[in-house]
């Protein structure tokens, strides 16, 4: 079979036209990393705590970390962090407790690649409401108080609050609000110091069951005996 001058010119053309065409370059693979962070983050109390994010990688890349579905009185404001690769940055919790309750609250923590095309990895992450022993206290309304200068037993009644230390504050007692630390490890309290009417008043006490014993001294000495009761 003989080929028409027009036939041999097509024919040309798609060789041509084919040894032109660029090979289709291959997909880059997706760039390989993990990160570690702590499963939990614990509070006693109102305050701010830092929870630390680090980012492993092979290659120099930007990372971004972000915490989502906070609740229960648990925040980081409008905060999100920038890591290098092989690097770690610390998220900076704050937790009130005026909004929660003593329990577990599961938070989203996502790590992606800035500027890339890639599917973020993912933690559940648990922030922790466990206050002190002093908790068991904070709704304790009835007090006695006996002084030592006269014997006679004296009812109050009084108010105590779990406070953002960790402490508890009992209002009514005396004529101060007394503030207890605790050591639950002991079971024992003690006062925090004040002056009052000159006289450095000091104190200490048992926890005895769902009450609190407490023996507070002036200078040093002796002043009164009370009872912290439900």
């Amino acid at each position: 079979m003989k080929f028409s001058k027009i036939h041999l010119i097509v024919c040309l053309f798609f060789i041509v036209f084919s040894s032109c065409e660029k090979e289709e370059e291959p997909t880059p693979l997706p760039t390989e990393f993990s990160f570690t962070a702590g499963d939990s983050l614990i509070f006693e109390h109102s305050g701010t705590l830092p929870y630390s994010v680090s980012v492993q990688c092979a290659t120099a890349k930007e990372f971004g970390a972000s915490l989502q579905s906070l609740t229960g009185g648990f925040d980081i404001g409008f905060q999100s962090l920038s890591i290098p690769s092989n690097e770690s940055r610390d998220f900076n919790v704050q937790f009130n407790q005026n909004f929660t309750t003593p329990g577990v609250y599961p938070a989203q923590l996502s790590v992606s690649i800035f500027n890339e095309n890639n599917t973020p990895k993912t933690k559940t992450v648990y922030f922790v409401y466990r206050p002190n022993c002093a908790y068991a206290f904070k709704n304790h309304n009835i007090g006695q108080i006996t002084f030592v200068s006269n014997g006679i037993l004296d009812p109050k009644n009084i108010t105590c609050a779990y406070n953002a230390s960790g402490q508890l504050v009992v209002s009514g007692l005396t004529t101060f609000d007394v503030v207890l630390n605790f050591d639950c490890d002991t079971n024992t309290v003690t006062m925090e110091s004040v002056v009052i009417n000159g006289f450095f008043t000091t104190g200490n006490g048992q926890i005895v069951g769902n009450e609190i014993l407490l023996q507070m001294y002036s200078d040093g000495v002796l002043h009164s005996n009370s009872r912290i009761m439900p």
